[in-house]
């Protein structure tokens, strides 16, 4: 079975792509994988415990919230940690993991913002690649009051 997966970025942002994807997996019976990155700082401490981070007592809080979130949706909810060199490229990588059928994800600001859009279409060619669709939350431009929104098959 399919999951959809939804990486954890700061709370807000979070949260609101994780109602989203609540909604989608509550229609159409597909479980949540909240993933949680944790950047290394040299190639050579990945996947030792020179790479692990700890969560923070504020970690452990949006966790629980998450949680919640998604038992009121009725859906399948588990996190998953991952650490990764870039971020791009570990999205792409958990996501064939898991075999998510769709991604909810959101990449820092640069100091260029024409940076970040390359990141993001680059990461949205290689997940459609995939057959996978990538949801970033991203604001329409010249829009004055935005809603995060995506449209929802009709459950068979």
């Amino acid at each position: 079975m399919k999951t959809i997966m939804v990486y954890m970025a700061d709370h807000t942002w979070t949260s609101q792509a994780l109602h989203l994807a609540c909604a989608v997996a509550r229609n159409t019976g597909t479980d949540i994988t909240l993933v949680r990155t944790m950047p290394v700082q040299h190639v050579s401490w990945l996947g030792t415990e020179l790479g692990e981070m700890p969560l923070t007592p504020g970690d452990y809080q949006a966790l629980r919230e998450y949680q919640a979130t998604a038992e009121d949706y009725g859906v399948n909810f588990c996190v998953q940690s991952m650490q990764c060199i870039s971020l791009a490229d570990a999205l792409v990588e958990a996501a064939d993991q898991l075999d998510a059928a769709m991604v909810f994800a959101t990449l820092p600001e640069y100091s260029l913002s024409y940076w970040r859009k390359f990141q993001l279409w680059t990461l949205h060619r290689r997940l459609a690649a995939h057959q996978r669709q990538l949801h970033t939350l991203e604001q329409p431009l010249n829009v004055a009051a935005w809603t995060p929104s995506i449209t929802v098959p009709a459950a068979k």
